[in-house]
């Protein structure tokens, strides 16, 4: 039986991921032993990321890249991403665009490839814990910083949000990014396990941001309720709720490992 190393930097996808890596660990697929690794499982584009599966590249590992061929702005994690993709043996979209984004990708270098759709494994696990919610109305922030441009427009940014709050509101330290050093005076909580993050989200009046969770958990979690888009980052993700019809992302994803 193959063993599989993943390297995933992503503190949303981290969360996220738990289940697949239950799965994996259940059926003895997982390792946390990287020269033992048969293979790798790289999730995302994170650039702490890309720096661990260059280095899996040089050492011949061959590399399975989840979350191959998404489209986003204002940030690095862009060339990140699709560096990622080419230099893995496999990619696992979340829906039919990515692989299109992909084909294309590798066509451009001639570079055999083998992909599939599976789904977005963000949805697989929306586990609420409600115990951090106050009991009052407040507005959600969770903005993240555009790295691919000066700081002004991070500025800018920031002092839209502060032009949109309500008198209550809780807004949660960014992601480590360039420029995140800018947004933090701001903010009034720290990062939160997943759960209690989708438990603010859930009970949020309206949620701000810029990160992808507006697009992957909060339509299913807020249910209707405001979303505010801020800035360029994400502003055009091609992965979006409309795109969520692939069901069981992580079974989809293990039926794939079982294969190797």
């Amino acid at each position: 039986m193959v063993k599989i190393y993943v390297i995933s930097n992503n503190r949303a996808s981290d969360g996220a991921i738990s289940k697949l890596i239950r799965k994996m660990k259940k059926e003895g697929l997982y390792t946390n032993y990287y020269p033992e690794a048969d293979y790798v499982l790289a999730v995302g584009d994170r650039e702490e990321t890309f720096d661990k599966v260059l280095l899996a590249y040089r050492d011949n590992k061959p590399i399975i890249h989840l979350w191959a061929g998404e489209l986003s702005q204002g940030t690095h994690d862009e060339a990140y991403r699709h560096s990622i993709t080419l230099m893995s043996k496999m990619q696992l979209c979340t829906n039919h665009d990515a692989n299109e984004v992909v084909k294309d990708l590798c066509k451009s270098v001639n570079k055999r490839y083998v992909v599939a759709i599976v789904g977005n494994i963000m949805l697989d696990n929306l586990d609420i814990d409600e115990s951090e919610v106050p009991d009052y109305e407040y507005d959600l922030v969770l903005y993240n910083p555009v790295t691919v441009d000066t700081k002004k427009y991070v500025e800018r940014d920031i002092l839209d949000i502060k032009n949109l709050l309500s008198s209550n509101y809780i807004w949660i330290e960014p992601n480590g990014d360039k420029y995140s050093d800018l947004i933090e005076p701001h903010c009034n909580q720290q990062n939160l396990p997943r759960e209690k993050f989708l438990g603010l989200m859930k009970n949020c009046s309206r949620f701000i941001t810029n990160s992808s969770c507006e697009f992957y958990e909060a339509p299913f979690v807020m249910k209707g309720k405001e979303i505010i888009h801020i800035g360029t980052r994400n502003l055009d993700r091609n992965s979006k709720y409309s795109d969520m019809v692939i069901r069981d992302a992580s079974e989809n994803v293990m039926k794939v490992l079982r294969s190797l």
